[in-house]
């Protein structure tokens, strides 16, 4: 998944990446970028700012980062999990049109000085990119987000962005957090500040953040703020319509009328100020010292009709989706035929190269059939197997005769000749037995230790099992004796009432 942000950065123009990872995977993330470099003059650094146990949020991670001096500058943050075709390049062209980002020359130049990119009118915003998740892509039970915003006009100059709509951030929230909430969050003074709103419900934010290099100081000097998505970019937002106490206390105005970093001066080769150059930028006519203007949060989504494919790839289903969408159209393939030459076919076998994405290294017997589907790179496809719309990760193995359909298989897996399976799931190294049948299952390997936690589970279930069983076996002679004792020599029949 690392290699579709890192091409996506090198065709926006980025001259340095820095790739934030965990350090369970600072090993394999450094290799990957030692043998896939994209191009010599792209500088790529990976760096171990956490582990699995610290459960850091993206804020986190950026307060961390820059607390080491990893960033200097303007910045873009990238998912490591999104795939997309929408050209980056315009989506910077956008930011620097509507924000003056990016020092006019892509964040090269250090934020270390006060004056560095920012015009006399105020500091510049943020830009978020979001996408439709309804439509003809539409994956049941995938996150969406619940976003407000006031629409804007998309600047001239933007001509090449796809068709979409571009406008300012007023309030955000991930809707898995509104459920129990039966009235929308709108206040009285969002709509008198803003009276032309527009409210997403169906969109979700893909993770791409254009953001000035005094952001990063927000996050430092807000240590409860853990993510851009849920807590960051939505209290920048409010803070530009709500109250001027919202902003005091979270340090905005301080950090605003600041100017940059006040323990540097200017060299005197930096006496211009490439902000203030902007001819697209409104000017303000007065601006105070006390209360510097809070800088917006432009937002953009490409619209359906753009043919833009955007996605976040965080769940098996989408994953899946993800991978046959790309066989179809992968924009990385001149030809329509998108199977490696070292791919090796048996006598018969029939592989559609129009909707097929096969890698390096694969064997595919005699007389297979392979469909809509996707092989990673030395993937192994028994005689007279049946493949119709599966993924299979690097080295998985499917048996003779076998007939899979919307499956996906891990890495190193095997599925046992003859098995027939259809929409399931098989994790890494795991084997699947000959002669398998099956359908929208899940096959997971169990661990010794989970074997004996349930075995222990089961066995305290028997014995509270026995022990209720004889308690309720006293409690039952009891009852007996009592309607012993107390019945009478004559039986009365029921009475309607009693019946």
């Amino acid at each position: 998944m690392l290699h579709y942000p890192l091409e996506w950065c090198e065709r926006v123009g980025f001259d340095s990446i820095l790739v934030l990872t965990l350090t369970e995977h600072h090993a394999a993330i450094q290799s990957f970028l030692r043998s896939h470099r994209i191009q010599k003059l792209l500088y790529v650094k990976s760096e171990a700012c956490s582990s699995l146990n610290d459960n850091l949020g993206t804020a986190d991670v950026l307060r961390i980062a820059h607390k080491k001096g990893w960033l200097n500058s303007d910045f873009a943050v990238i998912p490591c999990d999104l795939v997309t075709t929408l050209d980056g390049s315009k989506l910077a062209e956008l930011w620097m049109t509507m924000q003056a980002g990016f020092d006019a020359d892509l964040g090269r130049r250090s934020r270390k000085y006060r004056s560095a990119g920012d015009g006399e009118d105020g500091r510049r915003g943020g830009m978020v990119v979001c996408y439709e998740t309804m439509g003809e892509a539409a994956i049941k039970g995938q996150e969406t987000d619940f976003l407000v915003t006031s629409p804007v006009g998309k600047p001239s100059s933007c001509s090449g962005l796809p068709d979409g709509d571009v406008g300012i951030l007023l309030n955000s929230a991930p809707s898995h957090t509104l459920k129990d909430i039966s009235e929308l969050p709108l206040r009285h003074g969002m709509i008198k500040k803003h009276p032309s709103l527009t409210l997403h419900s169906t969109l979700r934010d893909s993770g791409i953040y254009f953001l000035p290099h005094w952001v990063l100081k927000f996050i430092d000097r807000n240590p409860r703020l853990n993510s851009l998505r849920e807590d960051v970019i939505p209290w920048l937002a409010k803070a530009r319509w709500q109250n001027k106490r919202l902003a005091e206390k979270l340090g905005l105005l301080e950090i605003l009328s600041a100017g940059g970093d006040t323990d540097s001066e200017d060299p005197p080769h930096e006496g211009y100020d490439v902000g203030s150059m902007s001819s697209t930028r409104k000017r303000r006519s007065s601006i105070t010292t006390d209360s510097p203007p809070i800088p917006p949060i432009t937002t953009y989504f490409p619209s359906p009709s753009a043919s833009v494919f955007m996605r976040r790839v965080d769940t098996v289903h989408l994953y899946h989706f993800t991978c046959l969408s790309l066989a179809k159209s992968d924009p990385t393939q001149a030809s329509g035929i998108k199977i490696d030459p070292s791919c090796t076919l048996g006598e018969k076998a029939i592989v559609t190269g129009m909707d097929c994405l096969v890698a390096d290294k694969v064997n595919i017997g005699a007389k297979a059939v392979v469909k809509k589907s996707v092989l990673g790179s030395g993937c192994v496809v028994g005689k007279g197997a049946r493949l119709m719309g599966c993924v299979l990760m690097d080295g998985a193995v499917v048996g003779e005769n076998a007939k899979l359909e919307g499956c996906t298989i891990g890495r190193k897996a095997v599925v046992g000749k003859k098995c027939v399976l259809k929409d399931c799931e098989i994790e890494d190294a795991f084997e699947v037995e000959d002669g398998t049948e099956s359908k929208n299952e899940r096959f997971v390997a169990f661990s010794a230790e989970e074997e004996e936690d349930e075995n222990e589970d089961e066995d305290e279930e028997e014995a509270h099992s026995d022990d209720s069983d004889k308690g309720s076996n006293n409690s039952d002679d009891d009852e007996e004796a009592a309607s012993d004792e107390g019945d009478d020599d004559t039986v009365k029949p029921y009475s309607d009432t009693e019946k």
